[in-house]
């Protein structure tokens, strides 16, 4: 299956986009509505396309599952986009640029962007909807929100639940643990909240090293001999990184169990196609949204718009991993951030602020189980996480443990 898809998909996407530009104000009801734009910041091309290019479906397949169902009163939503290639001099270019085109508020899920991106929000009053957390995002409390709950919140309820359920932990002795990545903010973040928590548990776990190394690098010959005796490690979370190192550190023989969070499952057809499952059987990963294979609304419409929007490339789209569905949650919960808002102010009155107005009070359930919610100081909104597996038996992720765990936030 391999990247053949990704190229796909980046050309549907442009003509998406085109598509539902020409289709603003079509028809007479139409002609009335006040058209929103949204702005999404994303990667179409560079290295973390494979899980942005889902991610950019599903922005653009909710927008048009609200505009059909005339969910946003008075008002279409028109996303336009913007390639930054994941490279951090093209973020203030397109921030620019978005605002020209007159984006009210805007959306990334890239956590480089987020971070530079946040005194942009504050001075221009244009909301940023992230789908990471960071710190430098969520302190001080701005204009950004991040539909994420913290790095180090997901990695310390990871790493609690394996220290005293995992049936692989070793016993009589600490776990050796690492982490390994490209040098940039979300790689940092996990390094920074794996080492802390092994030193404060260090009972439980004795810290090994966490290596960084340049964006870009694909050879990991001294991080693998470096890491070559863990049991626990978490692997590069962005894209070909991610695949790379896992295949180098399993060509070797070493075997400790690689671990991860929502996003090292968004690369799982990279992981799969590097390594088979063999390869990645037993890893663990936290992720604070459902999975595919699992019974919920939210998880019905992901697979009914995928299947509506992008039937022949949906088992590729399925592959690659929690690019789309998980982003699915997200993005439904910001397009009923902007729902509410326009219900406050009507849609001619929409602005950013009454975007922001909004969200710092907004709290929303998914079949019954309350996970969101922002207040005046808390820029994240997930308050539970979920352990899940990644099986070579059923060759799928499955759920670990059927209940939310709350986020442990020391």
């Amino acid at each position: 299956m391999k990247q053949r898809w990704v190229t796909v998909l980046a050309s549907c996407l442009m003509i998406l986009g085109m598509a539902s530009g020409l289709c603003l104000g079509c028809g007479g009801g139409e002609k009335e509505k006040v058209v929103i734009v949204v702005g999404n910041i994303s990667d179409m091309t560079g290295v973390a396309s494979s899980a942005l290019v889902p991610i950019n479906y599903a922005m653009h397949d909710l927008a048009g599952y609200f505009n059909d169902k005339g969910l946003i009163p008075g008002a279409v939503i028109k996303v336009v986009d913007y390639n930054a290639m994941y490279d951090p001099a093209q973020d203030v270019p397109a921030w620019e640029s978005l605002k020209e085109r007159g984006a009210k508020v805007m959306v990334t899920a890239l956590p480089t962007t987020a971070e530079t991106l946040k005194s942009f929000a504050a001075s221009d009053k244009i909301p940023l909807w992230s789908l990471t957390a960071s710190n430098p995002q969520l302190e001080p409390p701005g204009w950004v929100f991040c539909a994420e709950a913290p790095t180090a919140a997901l990695i310390d309820t990871l790493l609690k639940w394996i220290s005293e359920s995992d049936t692989d932990f070793p016993t009589g002795r600490p776990a050796k643990i690492g982490s390994v990545g490209w040098e940039e903010p979300y790689a940092i973040s996990i390094r920074d909240a794996v080492k802390q928590y092994a030193q404060a548990h260090s009972d439980k776990f004795e810290w090994v090293a966490g290596m960084l190394v340049p964006m870009g690098v694909m050879t990991w010959s001294g991080e693998v001999e470096a890491l070559k005796a863990c049991d626990y490690i978490v692997p590069p979370s962005t894209g070909v990184g991610m695949s790379t190192f896992m295949k180098e550190y399993r060509d070797k023989g070493y075997q400790a169990k690689f671990l991860g969070t929502d996003a090292h499952c968004a690369y799982r057809g990279l992981a799969i196609d590097a390594v088979g499952w063999a390869g990645v059987d037993g890893m663990l990963t936290t992720q604070p949204s459902r999975w595919w294979n699992e019974t919920s609304d939210i998880v019905k419409l992901a697979n009914t718009l995928i299947q509506d929007n992008h039937s022949g490339q949906a088992a590729g789209i399925r592959h690659s991993g929690i690019g789309y569905i998980g982003s699915i949650h997200q993005l439904y919960a910001f397009y009923q951030v902007l729902q509410k808002a326009v219900e406050n102010v009507g849609a001619k009155n929409f602005d950013g602020q009454a975007f922001y107005d909004t969200a710092v009070s907004f709290t929303a359930s998914w079949d019954g189980y309350e996970q969101w919610g922002f207040t005046a100081t808390k820029r994240y909104t997930w308050n539970a996480t979920g352990i899940y597996e990644w099986s070579a038996q059923q060759q799928d992720i499955v759920r670990k443990v059927p209940e939310w765990l709350t986020l442990v936030l020391d």
